[in-house]
Order: C-alpha cells, then structure tokens, then sequence
C-alpha cells in the first residue's frame, strides 16, 4: 500500500469503522494485518476471515484483539501516522461492551 499521509489516515479511519463492528457484535480478527487488508478503489476490504474470534468466549480472545490493534497501529507508525494501538484496545473494548 503506497500513499501520502493523508490518504493512510483515511484509510486508517476505514480500518478502525471495521473494527468497531467486529468488537461490537463480539468479534476481533485475530490475524490483523496490513497483509489481510486490501485496498480498492479507496475502499479498505478485509480478508482471511475464517479465524475470527469470539472475544468473550474465546480465552485468549482479548489477547487476539489487543494483538490486532498492536499489528495495525505499529504498521501505520511505521509509515508515520502515529497511532497508539492501547487508545485503539481501549475503544474497541468499550464497543464490545456497549
């Protein structure tokens, strides 16, 4: 994935929405990665689906999700777009149990 700062905060923004609706019906990805991530047309399209997680029922599922925000987070600051991938846990937690 190659773009400017502005277009990787976008497409940052796009990641985040989906996770929000995975943590708010109980799921996280559980392999988040920027290479389970495909871009199309300015739209962010996850992949690699089939290990989602319960995040409740699964023992480690908090783990998994935290590991998601950790993967995505690290990739964006990489590409210097800071983010802090604990506000990101934070959040999604809050959507999980809202």
């Amino acid at each position: 994935m190659r773009s400017d700062r502005g277009e990787l905060a976008g497409l940052y923004d796009q990641i985040v929405d989906l996770m929000r609706i995975f943590a708010a019906a109980g799921f996280a990805h559980g392999d988040l990665s920027a290479y389970n991530l495909l871009v199309h047309d300015g739209r962010v399209r996850v992949i690699d689906l089939p290990q989602i997680v319960d995040i409740i029922a699964n023992p480690r599922g908090l783990d998994l999700l935290h590991r998601d925000c950790v993967n995505i987070c690290d990739w964006f600051t990489r590409r210097r777009v800071e983010r802090d991938p604990e506000e990101l846990f934070a959040e999604l937690l809050a959507a999980s149990y809202a």
